[in-house]
């Protein structure tokens, strides 16, 4: 299933890591990014143009 969702996405999302969760299961892949964008080191999501992570409060030092 995530392999189908990152073909699907690919294109036009910059996809760096899906995970899928159901109940107590849980799957997750990384994937290679094409450009330089600013990530989390703890939850991959892009930083914002202030350098916070806008889910866990991360701050870029």
């Amino acid at each position: 299933m995530i392999k189908i969702v990152y073909d699907l996405l690919k294109d036009k999302l910059n996809i760096a890591k899906i995970t899928f969760t159901s109940g107590v299961n849980a799957a997750s892949a990384e994937f290679d990014t094409h450009n330089q964008i600013d990530r989390c080191p703890l939850c991959g999501i892009a930083l914002n143009e202030n350098g916070v992570c806008p889910k866990c409060g991360y701050r870029k030092g």
